[in-house]
């Protein structure tokens, strides 16, 4: 009872301070006691945003990535460690996803170290918005040594988990890209995978580790200074399994499928906006080149009109190529400059007959792996490691 009584005592004293001192000095004594707190106290705490800068206008990836990392964890387990947790699952996905639910705290370990994440959401007063935030708790000795390594364990785990987890798609363009987003798709659901495949076991194998070494290699691609992309020309009489190896392909990657259709694409600029609006880590796929347009036809008819007919002095091939797709838009879309402005992407051309293709789509550096399915062969490409 004397001990309660002090107490009371003691938070009627603060009540009559609060009431008599400046509110300058109450200030002043509130941040002494936070600058003990924090010296006294064996952890160190880190905010981080859903939104960066003062208005909260651009979204704080970070934050997103803390989200997907806690929802990689075993679920069971962050079950078991946190009180509360607001579990979904949208509609054209079997997987059940959870989040930290509002004012918990998941607790996490690395490097022996104990680590907690507290989702603090806060309503912004007069407002229906809601302010989230994560609250990182560390251990203040190892904070220097600990921080860095710990958020890209993060980020990548939550990079992974998003290649992984997310719904890949379909794309076939509609043939309006120079107004508006010029892809329509599906949700991709195609059961081939490098398991059912019915391919030479060596040649699988091969495939399989240009793929992983293509997928693992951002590092490689920057540090030599090309563009992060890779060509995979397939050929074969029909039926021989070209598109099931680029479901197995995608399936593997865990990529998103465009299906380009040339008849569709009315001149350059509408396969260089169609080429803008694909996403990174896609396959973009031409199918049957040889036969989508004509391209070789038209350049040994264009070379054999400039042999034929003196100079007018005026450009006529540009006349000619106007209106249409061209071999040069082709290749400056596999890899020209507009070929770069997107990362992690493979481009497939198909065909049944490969000496029917212009040798310059073909050439290796364009079209790095050429894979020919008639014989379960696979001819050597030049590889860049």
């Amino acid at each position: 009872m004397e001990i309660l009584s002090q107490m009371w005592s003691l938070l009627g004293l603060l009540t009559v301070l609060q009431n008599i001192l400046p509110t300058q000095l109450l200030s002043l004594l509130h941040s002494i006691y936070e600058s003990l707190q924090d010296l006294i106290s064996p952890y160190s705490y880190f905010d981080i945003p859903e939104f960066n800068g003062y208005c909260g206008v651009e979204i704080n990836d970070l934050y997103r990535h803390i989200n997907l990392y806690l929802n990689s964890v075993n679920s069971s387990t962050s079950a078991a460690a946190c009180r509360r947790l607001t579990l979904s699952r949208s509609k054209s996905s079997n997987r059940i996803s959870f989040t930290v639910a509002p004012n918990q705290t998941v607790h996490d370990t690395f490097n022996g170290h104990s680590i907690s994440w507290t989702h603090q959401v806060e309503t912004v007063q007069d407002s229906l918005e809601e302010k989230r935030s994560f609250t990182l708790k560390l251990p203040k000795r190892h904070c220097t040594t600990l921080l860095s390594p710990y958020l890209q364990h993060v980020t990548s785990r939550a990079e992974e988990f998003e290649r992984v987890s997310r719904e890949r798609r379909l794309f076939t363009n509609n043939g309006n890209a120079s107004y508006e987003s010029g892809w329509v798709s599906v949700p991709f659901r195609h059961p081939s995978t490098f398991e059912t495949l019915a391919l030479d076991p060596q040649l699988k194998k091969q495939i399989m580790e240009d793929l992983k070494s293509f997928a693992n290699g951002r590092d490689f691609y920057h540090r030599v200074g090309r563009a992060w992309k890779r060509g995979y020309l397939l050929y074969g009489p029909p039926g021989s399994g070209k598109s099931s190896l680029i479901a197995a392909m995608a399936n593997y990657l865990c990529y998103d499928v465009y299906d380009l259709e040339l008849t569709k694409v009315t001149d350059n600029s509408e396969l260089r906006a169609l080429l803008i609006q694909t996403t990174s880590r896609s396959i973009i796929v031409i199918e049957d080149i040889d036969c989508s347009v004509d391209l070789t036809a038209d350049r040994m008819l264009k070379s054999t009109r400039k042999r034929s007919q003196p100079s007018t002095g005026k450009d006529s091939g540009n006349e000619e190529e106007s209106g249409r797709v061209t071999l040069s838009g082709l290749l400056n879309f596999t890899d020209g400059l507009w070929s770069c402005c997107g990362e992690e992407r493979i481009i497939v051309f198909t065909t049944n007959h490969r000496e029917n293709v212009d040798p310059a789509l073909v050439r290796y550096g364009r079209m790095d792996v050429h894979v020919s399915l008639g014989n379960c062969g696979c001819m050597p490409s030049r590889y860049w490691r």
